[in-house]
């Protein structure tokens, strides 16, 4: 989403020619088939489960090479800037919370990235980043999550993705009840099932609401109690005008999380977040929400009701979350901070 989403919105001035596929040449970079296939059926093995890799030579016309969240074997003109970017919150942090790993084995795995990639000549962010002039992350959390695997300071930039939400209407009072609204894949990672058993216990203590979950074909399997209702993946524009636009308050809580597109989004609506106080959410979500602890039915039951209690209050917090999305994460200024890394970078080369 965010490589699609970059490339049909671009810095100013900026033009990209967008290579989503292994083996896809366009126009400025012709894929070196062959020696992809090599790398990925006989260095990945001993690699997994690092991300595969990609293998380009890139035309001397080309100003820069932007290259996100996989390794690459780059041919490319000397002076020749690339910039690398990480999903979320960068891929030790997915090895260690969302597969399990303990730290120790994380830096054996990408101690051993570190010998091969010399050897073959590969970019990535941690283990080869001398052969990248610039690192973008999306969060504060996520650049010092990669200070502490040893990449340099200077060259780690944080653009968090921006997002092009216009401020909200004012609610129209109606006979709804305070909705609650979860989004995401994933429904274990996502947190949904400890959303549906805080919501059973909110409404068993007699507060009114209903609870909405969509993006998933498990959720209306599990949107069995009553209040609950459950929607598989939709497009963004009906997931905007359908979901968002109708919820009270959205809810994020999340075993594990890279960055939280969702809360974003929430914020940008103007709707209060309730979320994890984990991994890159409690600097997303700021003033703009309430904080539980993951897993935890009981935390998100209170901070469930004393929204929906408060509809107030609800709004309140809405509106500071609003607040701190026009201050970071509107697409026009995630747009002109990647922007002045770019230029930064090609005025040096």
């Amino acid at each position: 989403m965010f490589v699609r989403d970059l490339a049909a919105t671009p810095p100013p001035g900026v033009n990209y020619s967008l290579a989503l596929d292994h083996h896809e040449s366009v126009p400025g970079a012709q894929a070196r088939y062959l020696r992809e296939v090599v790398l990925n059926r006989l260095i990945h093995p001993f690699l997994w489960p690092l991300p595969g890799f990609r293998a380009y030579e890139i035309a001397p016309e080309v100003d820069l090479v932007h290259v996100h969240n996989f390794p690459a074997w780059l041919k490319v003109r000397p002076r020749c800037p690339v910039v690398y970017s990480v999903g979320g919150s960068t891929y030790p942090h997915y090895l260690e919370t969302y597969l399990g790993w303990r730290r120790a084995q994380v830096v054996r795995r990408y101690a051993r990235a570190k010998r091969l990639y010399g050897l073959l000549g590969v970019r990535s962010e941690v283990s080869a980043h001398d052969r990248i002039d610039a690192i973008v992350v999306f969060s504060d959390y996520a650049s010092e999550y990669l200070l502490e695997f040893g990449v340099p300071e200077e060259k780690v930039h944080i653009v968090p993705p921006g997002f092009d939400i216009p401020p909200p209407r004012p609610r129209v009072p109606s006979d709804v009840p305070f909705t609650f609204l979860l989004v995401g894949r994933h429904p274990l990672r996502k947190g949904a099932d400890v959303a549906v058993a805080a919501f059973e216990k909110m409404r068993g203590r007699g507060v009114g609401a209903r609870l909405i979950l969509v993006g998933d074909p498990a959720y209306p399997d599990m949107a069995r109690g009553v209040g609950v209702e459950g929607h598989g993946p939709v497009d963004r524009a009906a997931l905007y005008r359908d979901f968002f636009g109708q919820a009270d308050a959205v809810l994020v809580p999340s075993r594990a999380e890279g960055f939280g597109f969702t809360a974003v989004e929430a914020m940008g609506h103007g709707l209060p977040v309730v979320a994890s106080n984990r991994d890159a959410l409690p600097w997303i979500v700021g003033e703009g929400g309430l904080l539980v602890e993951p897993g935890s039915v009981e935390a998100l039951t209170r901070s469930m009701a004393e929204l929906a209690g408060d509809p107030g209050q609800a709004r309140a917090v809405g509106a500071a979350g609003r607040r701190r999305f026009d201050r970071d994460f509107t697409l026009e200024l995630s747009r002109g901070r990647l922007g002045a890394v770019y230029t930064g970078l090609l005025e040096r080369a």
